[in-house]
């Protein structure tokens, strides 16, 4: 008797370290995802003074990683069912590495030839994230199986999220006062390397290959429609909405669209279950995803041009004022994961979207000459936002599905979240641009796209708030 519970004890031990060891790459794997991001975004000014890159070769920068990100999220899941989660962690660490490297030679080139060998790196890097996103996700998932505990677990995975862009935007600006800007890659690709190396060591194998076959119309469709559709936003506010390069990209985008779902619609292994949307609770969740995203990534990118371009600050000081958003994100994180324990995803969510649409209204708040409190105190606000909807979206999603499709639900919902953070430099950079075409200065055309923000971030938070009422 005494030999049988020593052996359950081990036993216990061993699934337990084998937890911790998952959770621990799953969460520096997205730690290494987010870090590009962010870090990126703050070196924009320098490296369109370097490079003599407009507004729309900087979002191209931006968007040249969030595409391929959105595109890769979908088959990411399939992949690792089919072929192992951990072997395809190892891949998109690979791809991670080349991919900096090669946007880190890009410094060696000097006009738009480095801008488009940066585009280059920047779109294998984030190729390697979208395989990265959807696995650590779908890792824990496998790994944890109780909602409450899985809970916890996703508010870490979160912390992840939010530290690789809290940390991007200082190790660039530290980089940047000693060197140049191709050596902001030069930690991603240490990390990446340190991550793959781990991986390869300790990280156990799960795979759910059953009924699970590659649905390649339904990759070919997503991958045209979301780059289509970014393309022609950008073409749209460059070159005018009625300009060929933008009719037939935002026309090609929304054939492929509709192709995507017949195709989905005909396949026996779908990259996206499209009977998944009939559940309020994922529906909501999947359009706060893209919202909340789109929003997020969208004020980075202008908060960073509007600081180095306007208030003229370094890439370090500007990393420093970003640090207020995404480190009091990190900060905040472990706490909404005990708050997801006993309360409903969908409720924490609303919260956040409502908090979020009230930090984008402060922040119109920031002018030419705003100092640093003023500025950071409004960007805390939209750190706590972010904590409450990071986490809570993807709890909510896993959770309004059966556990088998927690790797597809995980999937679906992360490239609706890259593809809103693709979405937001793109629209938003738009909106910036035309406004400051029509004669505005740049305070007030940073003012109405941060108001568009607040609109679409409250319609989110409405439509998600109704959703859990109708539930209870």
């Amino acid at each position: 008797m005494g030999t049988v519970s020593m052996q359950a004890t081990a036993s216990d031990e061993a699934k337990r370290r084998t937890v911790v060891l998952t959770v621990a790459l799953a969460v520096l794997g997205v730690f290494v995802t987010y870090v590009p991001i962010t870090s990126v975004s703050v070196s924009l000014t320098s490296i369109g003074a370097a490079t003599g890159a407009g507004t729309s070769d900087l979002q191209w920068i931006t968007d040249g990683y969030i595409i391929p990100m959105a595109a890769t999220i979908l088959s990411a899941g399939v992949f690792g069912d089919l072929h192992g989660r951990r072997r395809v962690y190892l891949i998109g660490m690979a791809l991670t590495v080349a991919g900096a490297l090669v946007a880190g030679l890009a410094d060696t080139l000097t006009g738009m030839s480095a801008v488009h060998l940066l585009w280059v790196g920047q779109a294998i890097c984030g190729a390697g994230a979208g395989l990265l996103l959807p696995t650590t996700l779908a890792l824990i998932a496998h790994a944890v199986p109780d909602l409450r505990d899985r809970a916890r677990y996703v508010a870490l995975w979160a912390t992840g999220l939010v530290g690789g862009l809290a940390i991007g935007p200082i190790l660039s600006g530290l980089i940047l006062e000693h060197a140049g800007w191709g050596w902001i890659f030069a930690p991603t690709t240490l990390l990446a390397l340190l991550a793959g190396a781990a991986a390869a060591a300790w990280l156990p194998e799960s795979k759910a290959p059953a009924g699970r076959h590659l649905d390649w119309p339904g990759q070919i469709t997503a991958t045209i429609a979301i780059a289509a559709s970014i393309f022609g936003v950008i073409e749209g506010g460059q070159s005018g909405w009625g300009s060929p390069q933008a009719v037939i990209g935002l026309a090609l985008g929304a054939v492929a669209l509709v192709a995507f779902v017949v195709a989905e619609h005909r396949s026996s292994s779908p990259l996206m279950e499209l009977q998944l949307f009939r559940r309020p609770a994922f529906s909501a969740a999947s359009l706060s995803a893209l919202v909340a995203l789109f929003a997020i990534v969208g004020t980075l990118f202008l908060l960073s041009l509007f600081f180095g371009g306007v208030q003229g600050l370094s890439p370090l000081e500007i990393g420093w004022r970003l640090l207020f958003v995404n480190g009091v994100t990190a900060l905040v994180n472990p706490f909404v994961g005990r708050l997801l324990a006993r309360t409903k995803p969908l409720a924490v969510l609303a919260a956040g979207l409502a908090l979020a649409a009230v930090a984008m209204l402060l922040l119109t708040g920031l002018q030419d000459e705003t100092a640093f409190v003023p500025t950071v105190w409004r960007l805390a606000v939209l750190g706590v936002a972010d904590a409450l909807m990071l986490s809570a979206v993807a709890v909510a999603a896993i959770d309004a599905v059966p556990h088998r499709l927690a790797g597809m639900a995980a999937a679906a919902n992360t490239a609706l979240r890259q593809y809103g953070g693709a979405l937001g430099p793109a629209v938003l950079g738009v909106i910036l641009t035309s406004r400051v075409a029509d004669g505005a200065s740049r305070a007030s055309a940073l003012h109405t796209a941060l108001l568009v923000n607040a609109v679409l971030l409250a319609l989110a938070a409405l439509a998600c708030l109704l959703t859990a009422r109708r539930a209870t």
